[in-house]
């Protein structure tokens, strides 16, 4: 590889030549935090020099033997068909040019009143390029807007560039470089000094490189010393495969693919591709994990390039970007909005990614959806509804370890992909009975027996799930009777606070007259029974905190009370009151054929009956 470098300081960096940003850096993500660095940075050396030459004349001359200069760092360049493309250190070029507008604003004839410097710094900002056009020195033609408002003085907005990120940021750093250059600079000797110093005295190194050599190149360059994303590396690499007469529309493609995965999340892109690549090349845990670390060089081996293809082949590229690419990168952001956001039409992707934190179902629904899946609804559907039962059935047997549902997850990426959405749940269904039996040595037919769901309750889970639970018990409550529920799904699961929070109601209190139902023969109360039995589901409630402690060891009959008015339905149910006049409810236990009964007092075979009840709609809503 030959390398070029050339020292330039920034009045010789723009004055001939017009700098293209290459679509390996189309996008400004500099944020304030960097830009203050750069300027802190600058004035550190400009300051020690001006506090012993604070008297000098302004001349080139005296700033050149009098003050030290400060290294910028380096920026390489490209040259393709008579043009120069930035390939690293548009951040920096679109900084510096930025810190020239604030400056010549700063000189401006109703300021300070240095026309020289002024026209100066004007001609540093932008020239005249082919055919007499006005043209910024760093160009980009979707900023064009943006950086003319900047530089006319008028309102900057963000829609005057596509790229949103690119616009925020642009907009940010420049008012707080005019801020930070306006406090700095408040006299004029001091203004025209600096100019002098920042336009002769700040040294930047150019580099450039043969088009052959940029991808290498990239891979291994840092930002200031700010470390490139996998992603950022990747965009680099598959690009670089592509003729430049070609390379804006798929960059374009990558751009627009990307925009609404890089607003949510710093490191969303990178989860995407980590995500797409583990559902598609992977059918272990195992062998997912070559994804967590530099993926952008594991996709261009086997077995990702022996299905994409992409690996010196610019028509495997541009497949790549035209297919796969752009359509699971739609379809990631979609389930990932589905899991933030409650949806109607697809409530378990909500229930499985905010209400239990967990995230595998976008991995199986791109596994299981084609490129532009005409089934793609059927599908993200089907899959969060599996995964929903997966997850429960697997707690309520007892058989939930996170580490085995993660390397079930990769077990089902083969029996996904290409499976019709009417399958789907069937498949997973099987997967997760073998594991049942597998984890409890045994051979059942079905996902979970009465005789299972009997053993367990408030001591085998953490409250999450027992909230979770509960509140599937509420949903199914409500939907049934058409009410709307009395508090959102995320306060019932995740709520905290005096206000918000919901807490595990045991219905037998440890009192004298719960315990009374638990003699032995000899009189005596078999303890150890009392405590498993009133810990069963059939013997919990979800009540809302301060309800709950006000509860406590209450009688049962000043329980009721408590379970009364705006209690969560299912402790309404074992109230006398909720079934008078109470049409939507006894249509709903007609229809459904649920014993649903009042209980006056809670005892043994109640709590077996409610048991019973909880199991029966545990089957319905889990299809168990």
């Amino acid at each position: 590889m030959e390398v070029n470098p050339e020292k330039q300081n920034i009045n010789t960096l723009f004055s001939t030549t017009n700098y293209y940003i290459d679509f390996y850096q189309r996008e400004y993500k500099w944020k304030e935090d960097e830009v203050k660095r750069l300027i802190d940075d600058i004035f550190y050396h400009f300051e020690q020099s001006y506090a012993e030459h604070a008297d000098l004349n302004v001349t080139e001359k005296n700033i050149a033997n009098n003050y030290s200069w400060y290294y910028l760092n380096t920026y390489i360049t490209n040259k393709t068909d008579g043009r120069i493309f930035v390939v690293d250190g548009q951040q920096r070029l679109t900084t510096l040019t930025l810190m020239l507008i604030a400056l010549y604003h700063l000189c401006g004839p109703e300021s300070l009143h240095s026309p020289e410097l002024r026209d100066w710094l004007k001609a540093k900002i932008a020239g005249i390029g082919i055919g007499g056009k006005h043209k910024f020195w760093v160009a980009h033609d979707k900023r064009e807007r943006l950086m003319n408002a900047l530089f006319t003085g008028n309102e900057a907005t963000a829609d005057m560039v596509e790229d949103g990120v690119t616009a925020k940021h642009i907009i940010a750093n420049y008012t707080m470089i005019a801020k930070e250059l306006s406090s700095r600079l408040p006299a004029r000797h001091k203004l025209e000094t600096f100019v002098y110093y920042f336009l002769c005295m700040v040294v930047i190194i150019n580099l450039e490189v043969s088009r052959t050599d940029v991808p290498m190149v990239f891979e291994v360059i840092n930002d200031r010393g700010v470390r490139l994303q996998p992603y950022e590396i990747l965009k680099g690499k598959i690009l670089g495969e592509i003729d430049k007469g070609e390379v804006d529309q798929y960059a374009d493609i990558w751009e627009t693919s990307l925009r609404a995965i890089e607003a949510k999340a710093e490191d969303e892109a990178d989860t995407f591709f980590r995500t797409y690549l583990r559902a598609h090349f992977s059918e272990t845990r195992q062998a997912g994990q070559k994804y967590d670390g530099p993926y952008h060089r594991a996709i261009f081996d086997s077995p990702c390039n022996d299905a994409l293809s992409m690996k010196q082949n610019p028509h495997g590229v541009k497949n790549f970007l035209k297919g796969p690419f752009r359509y699971y990168t739609r379809l990631f952001h979609r389930v990932r909005e589905l899991g933030d956001n409650p949806d109607p039409d697809f409530p378990e992707c909500y229930y499985n990614a905010q209400l239990n934190r967990m995230d595998g179902q976008v991995m199986l629904t791109i596994a299981a959806c084609i490129v532009d899946d005409p089934d793609e609804s059927a599908k993200i559907r089907a899959v969060a509804r599996a995964f929903d039962r997966a997850y429960v059935v697997l707690q309520l047997n007892r058989a939930y370890d996170s580490n085995q549902f993660q390397e079930l997850l990769y077990k089902l990426h083969p029996h996904l992909r290409g499976c019709p959405a009417g399958e789907i749940e069937n498949r997973i269904r099987q997967l997760v009975l073998a594991e049942i039996n597998e984890r409890r040595n045994t051979n059942a037919d079905t996902l979970l027996t009465y005789g299972q769901f009997k053993q367990v309750g408030y001591g085998d889970y953490n409250t999450r799930f027992l909230r979770y639970f509960l509140t599937r018990m509420e949903v199914f409550l409500a939907d049934g009777m058409g009410r709307q529920l009395q508090d959102t799904l995320y306060n019932y699961v995740c709520g905290t606070g005096r206000g918000n929070a919901y807490h595990v109601e045991h219905i037998l209190a440890r009192n004298e007259e719960s315990r009374a139902y638990f003699k032995a023969s000899d009189g005596e109360v078999d303890e150890a029974l009392f405590e498993n039995e009133r810990n069963r589901f059939g013997g919990l409630l979800l009540l809302k905190g301060q309800d709950n402690q006000s509860s406590g060891n209450e009688l049962y009959a000043d329980k009721l009370r408590t379970y009364t008015g705006s209690a969560p339905y299912l402790a309404q149910t074992l109230v006398p009151d909720f079934y008078k006049s109470n049409s939507a409810m006894q249509s709903f236990i007609k229809a459904t054929g649920l014993e649903f009964k009042p209980a006056t007092q809670f005892t043994r075979d109640v709590l077996e009956e409610r048991s019973e009840l909880l199991y029966a709609i545990t089957k319905r809503i889990w299809n168990v």
